[in-house]
This record gives C-alpha cells, sequence and structure tokens, in this order.
C-alpha cells in the first residue's frame, strides 16, 4: 500500500510537470497556429492588409520559419511592394521553401512585372493543383491570358475567382477589359461588369469613368453625364475624365462647356492625341480651319495612325483650298483603312488562335513597323518565353534594342538567336 501510495504521488507530481510544460510551451505553439491560421486566412480571401499584424507576429515568433517569408512576399505583393516580394523569395528560398510555393510566388512576381511568358506555366500549374481559395493566383493567372489575347482561358479563370473572392470588384473590371477586347460585345455586358465593380467600391474611379464612357457610347447622355460628374469629383485632375465628358456634352448639344473640358484636358495632358482632335473638330465646325489643321498635326505626329485626324486633316485642307496636299492626305487614308484591316483581322485571329506563333509574330512585327514598341517588344518576350531562341522574334528584339541605343540588351538576343540558329544546324 505504501509503495502505490507513493507510486500515485510520483504520478500526480508528473501530470503537474506535464501541464507546467504544456502552459510553458504549448501557449506558445497555439498563439503562433493562431497567427498562421489569420494569414492563411486573409490571403485565401484576398485581405492581405488583414495579414500584416499577424504575419509580424508570426516572424517574430518564428524568423526562420521559410512558410512566413513566403507569405511575406505574397502580402507584399499584393500590396505593391514588388522589391519586398523579390527579398522574401530569396529569403525563403534560403531557408528551404517547397518548391511548389517557390514556383507560384516566382511567377506571381513574374506576372506582376509583366513577364507574362514567364508567369503563365508557373501559375497554370499551381492553379491547377490548388486545392483551396487563392484570388491572387486567379486574378494573376487571368491578366496573363489576357495579355496573351487567351480570352476564354482568361474568362474562365475569372468566373473562379469571382467565386473565390465574392466581394472584390476586381474581376469584374478584368472582366470588362475581355469584353473590351472581344468583337461583338455587348453594351450592357460592360455595362453591368462595371456596377457589379461599383456595387463592391463606390470609390473605384476605373469603374466609375468606364461605366460614364460606355453610356456615352450607348448614346444614354444624361445618364453619362451624372457618373462623369461623380468621377471628375473623385478625379478633379483627370484629362481622360475631362475629355470623356466634353465628348459626352458634345453629344448633348453644350459646345461651350464641351470646349471648357477639353480645354482643361490640354492643361492637364498637351500630348492627348484625343482631345486634340475634338479641339479641332470644334474649330472647324467654327471655321477656323487653320486652327484645326494645327491641332490636326499635331495629334496625327502623336498617333500617325488614327484615321479619324487623318480624315479631318483633308476636310480642313479642302477648305483651305489646299487640294493637292488633300489629296495626298485621302491617299494616306485609304492606305490607313487596308492597313487598319488587316490589323482588326489580326487581332481576331489571335483571339481564335492565341498560341499560333506565326501570328504572334506578325502582330510584333506590325506593332514595331508602326511605332508601337512596347507592345511590339511584348509580344517578341512572350514569343520567346514560349519557344526559346526563336531566331525571329529574338531579330526583332534586336533591332529594336540597336534602335533604342541599348547595344547590351540587342546583343542579348542576338545570342539567344544564334544559339536557336546553331542548334538547328546542329539537329541537320
Amino acid at each position: 500500500m505504501k509503495n502505490n501510495g507513493v507510486k500515485i504521488a510520483v504520478s500526480v507530481v508528473l501530470i503537474g510537470a506535464g501541464l507546467v510544460v504544456f502552459w510553458a510551451f504549448g501557449a506558445g505553439f497555439w498563439a503562433k497556429s493562431s497567427e498562421v491560421r489569420a494569414v492563411v486566412q486573409a490571403v485565401e480571401s484576398g485581405h492581405f492588409a488583414q495579414a500584416k499584424e499577424p504575419l509580424d507576429r508570426w516572424l517574430a515568433a518564428s524568423p526562420d520559419s521559410a512558410e512566413a517569408h513566403y507569405y511575406k512576399g505574397r502580402v507584399a505583393l499584393a500590396l505593391g511592394d514588388v522589391a519586398g516580394a523579390v527579398a522574401s523569395l530569396n529569403r525563403a528560398n534560403a531557408l528551404g521553401l517547397f518548391q511548389p510555393e517557390r514556383d507560384l510566388l516566382r511567377g506571381l512576381i513574374a506576372s506582376k512585372l509583366s513577364r507574362h511568358a514567364e508567369a503563365e506555366p508557373l501559375l497554370r500549374r499551381a492553379y491547377v493543383e490548388s486545392k483551396r481559395p487563392d484570388p491572387q493566383l486567379s486574378e494573376s493567372l487571368a491578366r496573363t491570358y489576357l495579355q496573351a489575347f487567351d480570352l476564354t482561358r482568361s474568362g474562365a479563370v475569372i468566373e473562379r475567382w469571382i467565386r473565390e473572392a465574392p466581394d472584390d470588384p476586381r474581376p469584374y473590371l478584368v472582366r470588362a477589359e475581355i469584353h473590351l477586347r472581344s468583337s461583338g460585345n455587348e453594351p450592357d455586358t460592360l455595362l453591368n461588369d462595371y456596377r457589379e465593380a461599383l456595387k463592391r467600391d463606390s470609390t473605384l474611379t476605373k469603374a466609375r469613368l468606364g461605366l460614364a464612357d460606355e453610356l456615352r457610347k450607348a448614346h444614354r447622355n444624361t445618364e453619362a453625364a451624372e457618373e462623369y460628374e461623380t468621377y471628375l469629383a473623385l478625379e478633379p485632375n483627370s484629362a481622360t475624365g475631362h475629355y470623356g465628358a466634353g465628348r459626352n456634352l458634345i453629344e448633348i448639344g453644350d459646345e461651350a462647356a464641351a470646349t471648357r473640358h477639353f480645354e482643361r484636358a490640354m492643361e492637364l495632358d498637351p500630348k492627348n492625341p484625343e482631345v486634340l482632335k475634338e479641339l479641332a473638330e470644334l474649330s472647324i465646325r467654327g471655321g477656323d480651319f487653320t486652327a484645326a489643321l494645327s491641332n490636326l498635326d499635331k495629334a496625327i505626329k502623336l498617333d500617325p495612325d488614327d484615321l479619324t485626324a487623318h480624315n479631318r486633316r483633308a476636310v480642313a485642307l479642302l477648305r483651305l483650298g489646299r487640294t493637292a496636299e488633300a489629296k495626298a492626305e485621302q491617299d494616306a487614308i485609304k492606305r490607313l483603312k487596308d492597313e487598319l484591316a488587316h490589323v482588326n483581322n489580326l487581332r481576331e485571329q489571335l483571339i481564335k488562335s492565341p498560341h499560333d506563333k506565326a501570328l504572334q509574330l506578325e502582330a510584333a512585327r506590325w506593332m514595331f513597323d508602326h511605332g508601337h514598341d512596347a507592345e511590339g517588344v511584348r509580344w517578341a518576350e512572350k514569343i520567346l518565353g514560349e519557344d526559346a531562341g526563336n531566331a525571329e522574334a529574338s531579330r526583332l528584339l534586336v533591332d529594336h534594342y540597336q534602335r533604342q541605343g541599348n547595344p547590351g540588351r540587342a546583343n542579348f538576343y542576338r545570342l539567344q538567336g544564334s544559339t536557336e540558329t546553331n542548334a538547328a544546324a546542329v539537329k541537320h
């Protein structure tokens, strides 16, 4: 009996010690787990600002946690800190981050930097394998597909994004971009997207301006005027907003008020070809063809492919009696119409076959040939991302960077092209 009493006493002491150990160490464990859950839930719901405080506490408790630094990178990226996201990725890698998380964060960063060819396979793999909500992943992949003219895939990803983040206005804005790029889009579809976005955030200026513009295009001018007024109250120094409000007032018939908006837009953005065209049109209506021609010459210098500007310039020249120049302008208009018909057809083909390399190369060439260098670079780099060393895409980038006075970058792409040529020669 005495031995049994000793055993019971020892057991009580051990249990008590265990409880002390649990409260000393287990409480810290559960606290950390609580922070982890808070961070993960914030990321999965797309509320990244809510992740900052629990993430700071998680990192304070576990400064060498690869997972914590991974989430730090995702939160930094969502809040616009790309450099911070890269630093977090590097730190997480050094701490042994698993490859799926590493590839996903790499893909998210590449997408944010518009390196869509690099981002697409990383994001697509993560998207297919994902078992939990991830609106940040859905957004990045949707935008990546959109930039590649893969509108069908982009639209499918957006539908999942909406389900994952039902209170987020951004998927509706990206879906509006898809509808704007699609041929034969219905105005009501765009209006619905902008309105759904505004239901979720009434201060979202991009949606407000988009709604105003689409109402104007649908000739619902009274409604459009209200939306422009609301937008300009939020963004009084927006040249685009003043331009849209002016266009709407022209349709209403208030040229004096429209002129004030156009003049304000010019003060804010003197190199806006759209505003220059509208001021020129008002000058033509008022019989001041010299002033109209001056503004149209500026507009065409800024955007040589603008058919409306060339048409109005031909009218101004005719009214000034400069018939030979007007005839030359009309010939240029015919050539321009043929080119625009070609590029519109090319766009339709790309929407139907977004991965066709020949079409992509044709798009890249057209962009470079017509002064849209940034778009040309994007298309050429997309091709190289999917077909490393593509000789023609490399050549286009070599020529571009030589024109830009950047021999180092030109040589980089020259080497890529020669590597592909040498590889082909070995195969044969």
